[in-house]
């Protein structure tokens, strides 16, 4: 048995440095992601830098929204490099902290790579405070590659370097792949907590960036946590958007009432700005708590009966533009996709996404 721990404790060194021992910042020559290529972001100009909110219609929002706006979930940027190996420097604006979230999640950054075919996960720059450096991903072989790293989900971020070696080279995109153009327009997503990417354990398992990488669109998160309750100033923002389509996925922020009042109207200036852009209507889904608490599970069902109403209304007044998502198999059936009940872990993030890309691919 003595030999057995002496065994697995030297295995455990041994693996230590490859992936934990970090490059020096002193060693590594930065570039400001300003120069390279910001996307995610659905608005010339934001009320934050990185932020949510057009600064056009800050005015009308709500403070809630202005707050929440200045989170810089779904933003990211897009590079390429042939650097062996690759970090981050960045600060935050609140350094916030949640009891059901990792934090890697709430003020981290996450890295992707292009392997020729699909997105690859790179690496996680771990937070430690609000002026951060983490390396995501080092030991490389030179080669020149395309990349993507998702900004922080429940924190805003007032600077975002990128490191490479100082030998190599960095620079924008070399390919169209996650960045808007003219037949890939981009895909608006509207919500709650979880669209935001609550409680992804890092930036690239929140759904709509898995939802990108699976359609190689641009997705812009209007996720906003306890929040999206459909204001009217929240449609006139998606319709600033060339959108390819949008996804409307609020319905744990609201409840039968609000979809009465509200929901109509919302969806039909969104659906009748452009005809030709597709508009989903998301269903509640089933949360998996619902077997057992009995009230919530009447009041989810009475809201998804006021949603279905609203669809039908919507298609008998011409409204062709709008389909509708059930809401009956987007998790799965084991239960198993949840933190508290209702926030996703990143397997129901996974699920959610794979479900919603039947309809939106």
């Amino acid at each position: 048995m003595k030999n057995f721990r002496k065994s697995l404790l030297i295995a455990a060194a041994a693996f230590a440095p490859l992936f934990l021992s970090a490059q020096k910042a002193e060693e590594m020559k930065f570039i400001n992601a300003d120069q390279l290529h910001i996307v995610g972001s659905g608005f010339d100009a934001t009320h934050v830098k990185y932020g949510r909110i057009p600064e056009s219609l800050k005015g009308e929002m709500r403070p809630e929204l202005i707050r929440l706006g200045a989170n810089s979930s779904g933003i990211a940027v897009r590079f390429s490099t042939n650097s062996k190996a690759i970090a981050a420097r960045w600060k935050v604006t609140q350094n916030v902290s949640l009891n059901h979230m990792p934090a890697t999640g709430v003020k981290g950054l996450d890295l992707y790579a292009f392997d020729g075919k699909s997105w690859k996960y790179a690496g996680t720059a771990r937070p430690s405070g609000v002026e951060n450096f983490s390396v995501f991903i080092k030991n490389m072989n030179g080669e020149k590659r395309e990349y993507i790293a998702y900004f922080p989900l429940y924190d805003g971020v007032e600077s975002v370097e990128i490191g490479v070696m100082p030998e190599a080279e960095i620079g924008i995109p070399q390919s169209s792949l996650l960045t808007k153009r003219a037949e890939k327009k981009p895909v608006v997503i509207y919500g709650t907590s979880i669209t935001q990417g609550g409680c992804a354990s890092r930036p690239g398992m929140a759904y709509p960036a898995i939802l990108g990488r699976m359609m190689d669109r641009e997705t812009i998160n209007l996720g906003f946590s306890g929040n999206g309750r459909m204001d009217f100033p929240m449609a006139k923002a998606i319709n600033l958007i060339d959108a390819h389509a949008v996804v409307l996925d609020c319905l744990p922020n609201t409840n039968a009432q609000i979809v009465r009042d509200s929901a109509y109207n919302f969806i039909k200036l969104v659906a009748e700005k452009n005809p030709v852009r597709k508009v989903y209507m998301v269903e509640n889904v089933i949360f998996p708590p619902l077997f057992l608490d009995l009230k919530t599970k009447a009041e989810l069902e009475e809201e998804n009966i006021e949603w279905r109403k609203v669809y039908a209304q919507l298609r008998k007044d011409g409204i062709k533009n709008v389909i509708f998502i059930p809401g009956k198999d987007l998790l799965g059936e084991d239960g198993e996709t949840t933190v508290d009940g209702v926030h996703f872990t990143d397997l129901g993030f996974q699920r959610f996404a794979k479900s919603l890309f039947r309809y939106v691919k």
